[in-house]
């Protein structure tokens, strides 16, 4: 429970103290997923799919869940599809302006995230917010961190906590085709770690929040598209 505990309090807004390091809650990182998830599930089986409701409950999630990851995946944008170094774009995600591509990349995904919750099933929802954060673990264990700070504290993770937050995922086996969907968002966090790579040489607190959004995005998306 201190672990769980420690997991919402440092990937959420949620106030919880623990004095329990990070690198020590990261297995536990896909409950989060579970209680974001639940979220929408909870706004829509109590008020239906309007769209109001929607981008209520993107708000209420987003600013309990969501919030570091998107800015992640702002900071992100901005450096990546800069033209500069890698010293360079590793400044430009230390700043945390946002610059034209970040408000660009922010407005398409919203919008597409808008666009997905109006048709994909509760689990399906489940699967994106919980697999979302599975893939922060799993590149995490693949991945080496770039320089220190927050994303840099939950370094090294170790085989038995990726084995400790995959159990996380046993329920979506009862639903097969939901694997499918989850390999889909795994890939695209893969191809992210890639990218991040060979752009900056490893991986940052923004990068794990830009894999934590491209995943879950990614489920959707598929989801719709099947």
């Amino acid at each position: 429970m201190k672990s769980i505990a420690g997991a919402i309090g440092f990937l959420t807004r949620i106030p919880i103290k623990t004095k329990i390091e990070p690198n020590k809650v990261v297995g536990d990182f896909p409950i989060v997923g579970y209680m974001a998830g639940g979220m929408y599930v909870l706004f829509f089986w109590i008020f239906g799919r309007s769209i109001p409701v929607i981008v209520l409950s993107v708000f209420v999630v987003y600013v309990l869940f969501n919030a570091f990851h998107f800015d992640g995946l702002l900071d992100t944008a901005d450096a990546f599809m800069s033209q500069k170094g890698r010293e360079e774009k590793l400044k430009i995600m230390k700043m945390g302006n946002s610059g034209p591509m970040a408000i660009l990349v922010g407005v398409l995904y919203m919008i597409l995230l808008v666009y997905t919750l109006t048709k994909v099933s509760f689990v399906g929802i489940l699967a994106s917010t919980v697999s979302s954060r599975y893939a922060m673990v799993l590149i995490a264990y693949l991945s080496k961190p770039v320089k220190a700070g927050l994303g840099a504290s939950i370094f090294p993770v170790k085989l038995k906590t990726l084995i400790r937050a995959s159990v996380y995922l046993v329920p979506f086996l009862f639903f097969q085709k939901m694997l499918l969907f989850i390999g889909i968002g795994l890939v695209a966090a893969l191809i992210m770690k890639l990218i991040s790579d060979r752009m900056i040489g490893g991986i940052t607190g923004d990068g794990f929040g830009a894999i934590e959004e491209i995943t879950q995005i990614a489920i959707m998306l598929a989801i719709c598209l099947r």
